[in-house]
């Protein structure tokens, strides 16, 4: 779930990106998984699935292990449209959790480091053909 401001935009780095609506201070909590906004669902259960439901979570989920156990985890708000940057303006903590890499200026687009969370980073970035 964001905690600050965002609005979705078209992106200069990939279709639509989120974008700060308010000036962000460096070290600033921006993204943190809560459940009653963000979901978890476990990858055996995807091919239980309708297909415009899987190729929604392909697009926009995002796989991790949690406890233990491999999920695809689906942000409920604009935060699903961050995109990958190799110098982002998001870190991710040990915890999972998104600051301020720097302060980011409001009207900015929110990036991420895919490779750091994202189980399929390859192959989101780089299309199907980069699967292992």
């Amino acid at each position: 779930m964001l905690v600050v401001k965002a609005r979705i935009q078209s992106s200069a780095i990939h279709g639509i990106g989120c974008f700060a609506a308010e000036p962000i201070k460096q070290g600033q909590l921006v993204w943190t998984f809560d459940p009653r906004i963000d979901n978890r669902i476990p990858v055996e259960e995807i091919p239980s699935l309708p297909q415009p439901a899987r190729d929604f979570l392909d697009m926009y989920g995002f796989e991790e292990v949690v406890a233990g156990r491999t999920v695809i985890t689906l942000c409920g708000d604009h935060g699903k449209h961050m995109n990958h940057s190799e110098e982002p303006n998001c870190a991710e903590t040990p915890e999972g959790n998104n600051i301020a890499a720097r302060d980011i200026a409001e009207g900015e687009e929110l990036t991420c480091n895919y490779y750091l969370f994202d189980g399929k980073a390859a192959e989101r970035i780089f299309g199907p053909a980069a699967k292992p």
